[in-house]
């Protein structure tokens, strides 16, 4: 997962940096240009979906809007909804033996991705947790990404660019706890993250409308009853700042006040500044 930028003085902290939120049917991106002086530019462009448009051509509109040919890092950060995780089961015992490629392990996680969502997902571009085999790693595929030729967009244009689900960039930008359930959401969609130990043992996704609090709730202590971690902590995941999702935590943590305490977790950098398009993907 990629890292934000070391922390600087704020005046030059955001000094060539494009950031790039990749929403159901837009996209947003917010500029700082080199210097100083630097000052936030914000444009925007409609993308009617994987289906009709390449991502690449609505990356390509979006930042033709800005006031730069030339980008020193770009950074894209994809919603909840194109973006598939799952967690990939350590391999058995007599398939722990890996190529220094990792061939072998690629291989595995495209057997259960297509096992998992079929056929299609034979193409889909995807990105493992990067840590020591075997155990159980995160599997992150994005199907948006497999029409989009990034390499070709950004290549000679861009010093560094990364893409990359908003979701892993929170969380890897927060000191998580040991153990408890995470929960984050977006407009349509809450994403649960299980952890025990330091380690993700369980990820569950609950397509709603966040308005609906009582089959939030249900879901919520459905799917830690099923766990057997009732005991365990709760934490409602957001940027530092960000009062829009601080709002639709305070109202989720109303409704489990009879079941369960709901704590704010923050995380230690803010992804973005684009406050308002956050609640659509986090």
């Amino acid at each position: 997962m990629s890292r934000l930028l070391p922390e600087l003085p704020i005046d030059i902290r955001w000094c060539g940096l494009t950031r790039i939120l990749v929403l159901s049917d837009q996209l947003w991106a917010e500029h700082w240009s080199a210097g100083l002086r630097s000052r936030r530019v914000v444009a925007q462009a409609t993308w009617p979906g994987p289906e009709e448009q390449p991502l690449s051509a609505a990356l390509q509109a979006v930042l033709a809007q800005l006031p730069a040919t030339h980008w020193q890092h770009i950074e894209v950060y994809l919603a909840d909804r194109h973006v598939h995780l799952l967690l990939l089961p350590a391999m058995a015992q007599s398939l722990q033996v890996f190529s220094w490629s990792g061939e072998e392990q690629l291989a595995y996680a495209r057997a259960v991705l297509m096992q998992t969502y079929g056929e299609t997902a034979r193409t889909w571009p995807f990105r493992l947790q990067d840590i020591r085999q075997p155990q159980d790693c995160l599997l992150a595929a994005i199907p948006a990404l497999q029409s989009a030729d990034l390499q070709v967009l950004f290549k000679g244009n861009a010093v560094q660019w990364s893409v990359q689900p908003y979701a892993s960039a929170l969380w890897a930008h927060t000191r998580l706890p040991e153990s408890g359930s995470v929960l984050m959401a977006e407009s349509q969609m809450l994403r649960l993250i299980q952890l025990k130990q330091g380690r993700i043992v369980h990820v569950s996704s609950l397509a709603v409308d966040l308005s609906d609090l009582a089959s939030i709730t249900a879901w919520l202590m459905r799917e830690r009853t099923l766990l057997s971690v009732q005991a365990s902590s709760c934490y409602w995941l957001i940027e530092p700042g960000c009062s829009v999702m601080a709002m639709t935590g305070g109202h989720i943590k109303q409704a489990l006040s009879a079941h369960l305490p709901l704590q704010t977790l923050y995380a230690a950098h803010a992804v973005t500044t684009l406050w308002q398009e956050v609640m659509h993907v986090a």
